[in-house]
């Protein structure tokens, strides 16, 4: 199967004050021979949200340097999809589905992959379902 994991996923599965039963019982679920991607963008988002942790003196930035290797043994492979098209499809689902560009990246890349979308994110889910792009359970 292939599966594109959000930051709200790799987020529960990696920091421990986040872990979520629900998460680790889905992931459970994943062979290691799934192909797993996320768009490039999740870089930038799970350094920001490593940022805010440190920031709301949760971790210091030595322990969170810890969270990396965790992260590095979900094995994702990382999309690079760019240019004005890409935006363009990026632009019409934050229209019609009422959501970021961030999340729109993450819809678009299971649609594009025929992937199982892996995400905690409620209005992500939606937006998917409703897309037609088939969420982990």
């Amino acid at each position: 199967m292939i599966y594109v994991f959000d930051t709200s996923f790799v987020g529960a599965l990696i920091i421990p004050d986040e872990k979520n039963q629900q998460a680790d019982k889905m992931y459970a679920g994943i062979e290691n021979e799934d192909e797993k991607y996320a768009p490039f963008l999740l870089w930038y988002e799970i350094t920001n949200l490593f940022r805010n942790l440190v920031r709301h003196n949760r971790f210091n930035v030595d322990s969170v340097m810890y969270f990396y290797p965790r992260l590095a043994a979900i094995r994702l492979t990382f999309d690079h999809e760019k240019g004005i098209e890409y935006s363009k499809k990026l632009l019409r689902l934050c229209s019609d589905y009422n959501l970021s560009s961030y999340d729109s990246a993450y819809l678009e890349l299971a649609d594009r992959k025929k992937a199982v979308l892996c995400t905690l994110d409620k209005k992500l889910r939606a937006a998917a379902e409703k897309y037609g792009v088939a969420v982990i359970k």
